[in-house]
């Protein structure tokens, strides 16, 4: 194999390499971009966002919880809420790659669709209704990182520069482009 980067063909494959590993990165880097925002809204601390994941994981978002109480969590017809709010965050790296790539791939082997289908069934009780709790979960975010996708691309940019960001220069970041909403999970708007 030692010949092979004098071989005419090298010159060829070698570009279409390094342009498939870069749009696999750029794809990466809208993935997480969309959690982290999404998580912001939804009034998580995020803690970490990360392109350059462990061998399992080509990323990351690392948040808390919520900062506080979230304003729906006080209202105890909604009980679900906290759920919800956290499905919106899992599908939320999905819906910034629909953004980003104009297609839409759920794929069975994702820890976020997994995570996202555990907690739908929490939510509503039965097999049947999860997968269309769920297109209709990635349409909302889908509709909300769009209002959003100043942040987005910012974050991605960010992620594309650096490999990775702590909370606070996530937060430094998305200051000027985000004005501080949070997603009402109970209206299921930002508000």
């Amino acid at each position: 194999m030692k010949g092979i980067p004098d071989s005419p063909d090298a010159t060829c494959v070698r570009p279409v390499l390094v342009s498939k590993a870069q749009e696999v990165l750029e794809k990466t880097a809208y993935h997480e971009a969309g959690h982290a925002v999404m998580a912001h809204l939804c009034g998580q601390i995020v803690m970490r966002v990360e392109v350059c994941g462990d061998a399992e994981h080509s990323g990351s978002v690392s948040s808390l919880r919520f900062r506080g109480q979230p304003r729906w969590a006080a209202n105890s017809c909604l009980p679900s809420a906290s759920y919800e709010a956290r499905i919106l965050c899992l599908v939320a790296g999905l819906a910034a790659e629909t953004i980003a790539t104009g297609r839409t791939t759920w794929k069975e082997t994702d820890d976020d669709l997994n995570e996202a289908v555990r907690l739908a069934l929490r939510i509503v009780g039965s097999c049947d209704r999860v997968l269309a709790f769920l297109e209709l979960a990635h349409d909302h975010a889908v509709e909300l990182l769009r209002r959003h996708w100043s942040a987005v691309e910012v974050v991605a940019d960010e992620l594309l520069c650096q490999g990775n960001l702590a909370g606070e220069d996530l937060r430094r970041l998305l200051a000027p482009v985000l004005e501080e909403d949070v997603v009402d999970s109970a209206a299921g708007r930002v508000a």
